[in-house]
């Protein structure tokens, strides 16, 4: 269960939410009874009727809201906990790994975003963040931060507790047949800054397209992954 701080937190943004939009039906409802006298209409404005419909609506729109923050808050929790653990020294890693943010599409027009970690063993993906819409076009910009922590990047178990989270994956080195990059701009994107695609293709003949979120070099992505999972995996063009 998530702690009250963060039940607290979740309810200031809905409540704040919910007072816009109150406010916001309660100024179309004055403004079209301002228009209907500028027009003569015989109409007659009631405070009482107007107030009630706004709060009623604002109080949906809190209570839905409310629901959908707690919710998101569940579902980070894990991964806050897996953040906040401290690892002894001797487990932690002599050189950091390195990563990148990247969006992944699926079911077509779905989405989600993962921080990938570079290991000699392969990619760990963590699902950082589910679908999302272009209202935010920096939502991924906590995420950058989190890959230039050294400290963090040096614990490999934290990593790897993140991969496996509901949404993560391990794409292991010995089953990747080559990493592409294209550094065209992805169709459908609605703003959000990225960078090009990296595309890692697999020995089964599957594939997966990771559109770089941010102002990252997809070449300089595609050559240290290949560099550091080894020879092995070719660098196509």
């Amino acid at each position: 269960m998530i702690d009250s701080s963060r039940t607290i937190h979740c309810a200031k943004n809905s409540a704040v939410t919910a007072a816009i939009t109150a406010l916001s039906v309660l100024a179309m409802i004055v403004l079209r009874a301002g228009l209907g006298r500028l027009f003569r209409e015989k109409s007659h404005f009631d405070w009482i009727p107007a107030l009630e419909t706004s709060a009623f609506i604002g109080a949906i729109c809190f209570a839905i809201f409310f629901a959908l923050n707690l919710i998101a808050a569940l579902r980070a929790e894990p991964a806050i906990k897996i953040l906040e653990e401290e690892a002894p020294e001797q487990e932690l890693l002599l050189q950091p790994l390195s990563g990148f943010v990247a969006m992944e599409y699926y079911w077509l027009i779905l989405n989600r975003t993962f921080v990938t970690f570079i290991a000699p063993e392969g990619l760990y993906g963590w699902r950082a963040q589910g679908v999302v819409t272009n209202s935010d076009h920096n939502f991924f910009k906590p995420y950058e931060e989190m890959l230039e922590d050294k400290e963090f990047l040096r614990d490999r178990r934290a990593i790897e507790k993140l991969s496996w989270l509901r949404g993560g994956f391990f794409v292991e080195r010995s089953t990747i047949a080559s990493v592409e990059a294209d550094s065209r701009q992805k169709w459908g994107m609605g703003g959000i800054p990225h960078s090009g695609r990296i595309h890692v293709r697999l020995l089964s003949g599957q594939s997966r397209e990771f559109i770089l979120l941010g102002g990252v070099d997809a070449e300089g992505i595609r050559d240290r992954i290949v560099a550091v999972l080894g020879t092995q995996v070719t660098s196509d063009v």
